[in-house]
This record gives structure tokens, C-alpha cells and sequence, in this order.
């Protein structure tokens, strides 16, 4: 094969490389529908191993796209993300998760990041439940604590500012 041949197929291998890369940039309205699909499903049953796989799916495809953009609220994430609990993955994916999912869901809030943290904190504590509907033993003080707040109506004001 002559040089410019083999240059040639190596320019269509690479356009065809980049022509995927460029795909997988945005979401589809199918993959958009499954996330917020998975998001409420782990909320009933976090810890269950068909759904938790999904979970991680929709997860690290929702931070491949850079068509929905989920705004992290670093002081949230803290209060979540303790060392010491054996479920803090789960807790975490679930705030990232629902704040994707209340963006697919309310596209006309995506500004309205208290709006978001609230839903995602939400989304949080119903998987928390979830949990303990399954590990009993499965406490967080933090995790209580906004349990608590939620049940005398003042989850709202209880959630730290973010940036």
C-alpha cells in the first residue's frame, strides 16, 4: 500500500474515531428518560444489584455528556461523603444522580440551583430510607439529622448555601 493510501485510511479511522467521540458528547431523550428511570428506582431499592449497576451506568455516562451539566454543591457533598460510612457511595451517587434527573425532568429550573439541591437531597433521604429498610444498622448522624429537619417541614432552610 502506497503512503498516501495508508495516510489516506488512517484519516478515515481517525474521522470516524472522532465522529464517535462527538456522539457520545450529548445525551439522547432515551438515555436522558433512563437516568431519571434509574434515579427514582434507587431510591425504593439503593442497594439492589441489577439497579446499582444501572446506577453506575447512568452515573459515568452522565459525566461523559456535556449536554446536562449538574451543579455540585461542595458543602452538600461533605456532609455525605463521611469516611466512615459504608454507604456513602450510594448516598453520594444518589445527590448526583437526582440532581441529573431533576434537570431532565425540570429543564426550565436548571438556574434554580437551590431548587436542584433541595430535589437532590430529597432523592437522598428516600434512598437513605431504603438502606435502612435493609441494613437497620446503617446510620449516618448527618443523614438523621436531615431526616429530622425534613419531617418538621425546614429540610429547605437546613441545607447549606452553595457557591
Amino acid at each position: 500500500m502506497s503512503y498516501r493510501k495508508a495516510g489516506l485510511v488512517m484519516l478515515g479511522l481517525l474521522l470516524m474515531a472522532a465522529g464517535q467521540l462527538l456522539a457520545q458528547e450529548t445525551s439522547t431523550p432515551e438515555e436522558r428518560a433512563r437516568w431519571a428511570e434509574i434515579t427514582h428506582k434507587l431510591e425504593s431499592n439503593p442497594l439492589d444489584e441489577g439497579t446499582v449497576k444501572d446506577g453506575e451506568w447512568a452515573l459515568n455516562r452522565l459525566s461523559e455528556v456535556h449536554d446536562i451539566h449538574v451543579p455540585l454543591c461542595p458543602a452538600l457533598l461533605g456532609e455525605f461523603n463521611d469516611p466512615k460510612y459504608k454507604y456513602r457511595h450510594e448516598i453520594t451517587r444518589q445527590y448526583m444522580l437526582a440532581s441529573g434527573a431533576f434537570l431532565i425532568e425540570n429543564p426550565d429550573k436548571a438556574a434554580d440551583t437551590k431548587a436542584v439541591n433541595l430535589a437532590a437531597v430529597e432523592s437522598v433521604l428516600k434512598t437513605y430510607q431504603g438502606i435502612l429498610q435493609q441494613k437497620p444498622d446503617a446510620k449516618a448522624k448527618a443523614l438523621d439529622d436531615l431526616l429530622k429537619k425534613q419531617s418538621q417541614g425546614k429540610l429547605k432552610d437546613a441545607l447549606k448555601p452553595c457557591p
